[in-house]
């Protein structure tokens, strides 16, 4: 007959689990602390470096041991709440391309190795010096062609935002397709965010720009938009933004005064794809913009006018607001219904069925100061919805483009989807007034809700080319783990 436990003794596991428990607080005492040299440098170069360093608007330097201690306790602070570095999504959902952040455990390096006394280490475990282009050259290389304001403007060091506009000949005899495009101003700290259009001629085809769908229903073509974060944009192999010969260049920014009164010009590199090749896809950017929510039920008389401007058909009994429907982009604005009442957390939503198969390139959730977060999600033909991004914390100061590593493939009617959410309280530290009531508008002061979605429309037979490719790709892959 088997003897009762004795309830003194420590049951079997019991003491098993207090051994492994006892051997990982053992080991945890007895692991050495991470240095400066081997384990932390590696990892402020490859995340930190590009901004925290001489010539930048970083406030500090993040280059050597001594620039690096005084800000160890700040350090510690903004890694552990992932404030940098800036990188606002959920790490979880999606791959991307130019992702600096931290993993789980890379920040738990840096927080052992300050925690541990910030040891500086052995300087042979060092990593060469990462070599730096200046601020005011461009990323990827040299441009093929450099277009630059001819006057530029002087900001005032206080009052309103000002969004002046200046256009410029780029001198463009023959099509031409872009590899990638950047920004450079003179005046960083005070541009909010600043464009460039090209303005085709008049004779240019709609359809060969794409133009004409989503919110290209004017007639420019959005080349790139400049924004901290976000000054440069390359396009996968094989796709293009298109600048038609003949074309005008617009440059339209956004100033905020700082306190300081500066002049800027802005200059606009771009790298072109060799004379004679022509990519598969054109690239076109389109916003996902954010109304009251139901504009249909809360402003109808107003859009219901805009509609049938625009050429729609509608019953005097219409049941909902035609999905797809497109308006021209400032009568839109002027319909919306973005409504933030005070001492509130507001959501929007907006949706936009994709009018032809498309590769959605990247996301770039834009709001301003009671921006708190942004969800992109493609709702499929059959009711299956996938989230794309979250930006689980919006930064307003940060305008980042969330390049996708693969272009996500939805076929025509997906509905691309977006929420966004402001915070118009007091626990929104940007808040400069949870008291009153906030609309849409241009000024930093108003708000936003638009999703950037960089596209590139496909034909239906390119569609199902893209399905076999990628249909091919993962048999490959399946097969190849298999051995």
């Amino acid at each position: 007959m088997a003897s009762a436990p004795n309830p003194r003794l420590p049951h079997p596991l019991a003491s098993g689990l207090i051994v492994a428990v006892l051997v990982v607080t053992m080991h945890a005492q007895i692991a050495p602390v991470p240095s400066f040299t081997k384990d932390v440098l590696p990892l402020l170069q490859r995340s930190c470096q590009q901004c925290h360093r001489s010539g930048t608007s970083a406030p500090m330097s993040l280059l050597t041991y001594e620039d690096v201690r005084p800000w160890a306790r700040s350090i510690r602070v903004k890694v552990s709440k992932r404030e940098m570095p800036p990188w606002h999504i959920d790490r979880s959902i999606g791959e991307y391309l130019d992702d600096p952040s931290l993993s789980d455990e890379e920040i738990a390096t840096i927080v052992r190795w300050i925690d541990g006394g910030l040891p500086r280490g052995n300087p042979v475990d060092a990593p060469p010096q990462r070599a730096f282009a200046d601020t005011d050259e461009w990323t990827y290389g040299t441009p093929d062609l450099i277009v630059e304001m001819k006057n530029g403007f002087t900001i005032a060091p206080n009052g309103p935002d000002t969004l002046p506009e200046e256009s410029v000949d780029p001198r463009i005899t023959e099509d031409r397709y872009v590899k990638w495009v950047q920004i450079i101003p003179s005046a960083k700290r005070a541009v909010h965010h600043s464009h460039v259009y090209v303005e085709p001629p008049d004779d240019s085809s709609a359809q060969r720009v794409g133009l004409g769908m989503g919110s290209n229903r004017g007639d420019e073509i959005d080349l790139i938009e400049y924004g901290t974060g976000n000054d440069a944009d390359i396009f996968p192999e094989g796709t293009s933004k298109i600048i038609p010969a003949g074309s005008q260049f617009r440059f339209s920014s956004h100033y905020h005064p700082y306190g300081e009164e500066v002049h800027d010009r802005q200059k606009v590199g771009i790298k072109f794809y060799p004379i004679g090749v022509v990519p598969k896809y054109v690239v076109t950017s389109h916003r996902i913009r954010t109304g009251g929510g139901n504009d249909w039920a809360l402003n109808r008389e107003a859009v219901e006018d805009l509609l049938l401007r625009a050429g729609y058909p509608l019953e005097i009994d219409e049941p909902a607001m035609p999905t797809g429907a497109l308006i021209d982009e400032n009568p839109l604005h002027s319909a919306e219904l973005l409504s933030i009442p005070p001492n509130t957390v507001a959501q929007h939503d907006r949706y936009w069925p994709l009018p032809k198969p498309a590769l959605i390139i990247s996301f770039q959730p834009h709001m301003h100061f009671r921006g708190a977060r942004m969800t992109l999600e493609a709702i499929q033909r059959d009711g299956r919805r996938e989230l794309l991004t979250d930006a689980t914390h919006y930064e307003q100061n940060w305008q980042i483009t969330y390049k996708y590593k693969v272009p996500h493939l939805f076929p025509a009617g997906t509905i691309l989807h977006t929420t966004s959410w402001h915070d118009n309280t007091m626990n929104n530290r940007h808040n400069p007034d949870p008291t009153g009531w906030v609309g849409w508008g241009s000024r930093t002061m108003d708000e936003m809700g638009q999703g950037w979605t960089d596209i590139a429309f496909l034909t239906d037979q390119q569609y199902e080319q893209e399905v076999a490719l990628r249909a091919s790709a993962r048999n490959a892959s399946t097969v190849s783990h298999q051995h």
